[in-house]
């Protein structure tokens, strides 16, 4: 059967309920996701692919992280997969990488020229108890009152932040942090430091359309910074503690040596999920 392949946004995504599921759905608004559709001549939705471009705004090479291919037969695949060549041309990717725990994705991917291996998630899933660690950090005592809510912040506080963190190149998970509004955070659980009028750091967490919980940005500046990122971790800990049922899952992904070094610190011996990534070069 031939299919038509069609793109995917914020306007359409509910059409393809079916293949995408409800955190990546939620994504499709966002300025560097990309997806695309496969219908069949009753134009009915078959399957679907989520992907995200990274470092697309920066002098670094594009690259593509395939979030999911999914679809009714191959020849579905097939036509979602070679409209995604066409897309990462254009988009100049010079690299795409997937890192899953679906194995038919990943046998696919190898069988379209893709490296193939098991390996840890960079994804790390932290428990109630670890949590209860973290929190104790400030040892029962409230934190210093410029550990604030991020509720608290002003706009132009925030986005002044985000200025700084742009020019400095920290956007932790997101490529389109120039884009993204304070209240797409959980405000009351995701953390800052507040001095001298100025936000100098914070902890962002979003939540997911499945409930769980992402830490999506973890910095601070200044000649504290070291002592206020422990502030901050141990207050959203805290937050968390009073405002989530005690299984709510918390998800880091260790995205860059920084994170890895930090986690290793404080989830000592966590491991994540046995999954299988790879790459090709695109180039």
């Amino acid at each position: 059967m031939e299919y038509k392949v069609i793109e995917i946004d914020g306007d359409n995504v509910e059409e393809f309920s079916d293949y995408i599921n409800e955190d990546l759905a939620e994504q499709m608004d966002r300025e560097f996701y990309r997806g695309i559709g496969a219908k069949n001549d009753k134009d009915e939705p078959c399957g679907a692919m989520v992907f995200e471009l990274k470092d697309s705004e920066s002098e670094e090479d594009t690259k593509s992280r395939i979030r999911m291919l999914n679809a009714v037969d191959e020849d579905a695949k097939n036509a979602i997969f070679t409209e995604y060549a066409n897309v990462v041309s254009e988009e100049e990717v010079m690299e795409s990488f997937y890192e899953s725990p679906d194995k038919d994705l990943c046998q696919y991917l190898e069988n379209n020229g893709f490296s193939l291996s098991t390996t840890e998630s960079k994804d790390l899933v932290i428990t109630a108890e670890e949590i209860k660690k973290i929190a104790m950090l400030l040892k029962g005592k409230k934190a210093p009152a410029y550990i604030e809510s991020l509720s608290e912040a002003s706009v132009l506080q925030y986005r002044r932040f985000v200025k700084e963190c742009l020019f400095k190149g920290y956007k932790g998970l997101m490529d389109d942090l120039a884009y993204i509004p304070k209240n797409w955070f959980e405000t009351e659980v995701s953390s800052c430091v507040i001095t001298d009028d100025e936000v100098n750091g914070v902890f962002l967490i979003k939540k997911s359309a499945s409930g769980s919980l992402y830490t999506m940005l973890f910095t601070a500046f200044g000649a504290d910074y070291q002592r206020n990122l422990g502030l901050m971790m141990a207050y959203t800990a805290q937050k968390i503690l009073e405002l989530y049922p005690e299984d709510v899952k918390v998800v880091v992904r260790r995205h860059n040596a920084v994170v890895q070094k930090l986690t290793d610190k404080f989830f000592a011996g966590s491991k994540g999920k046995d999954v299988f990534s790879g790459n090709r070069s695109e180039g």
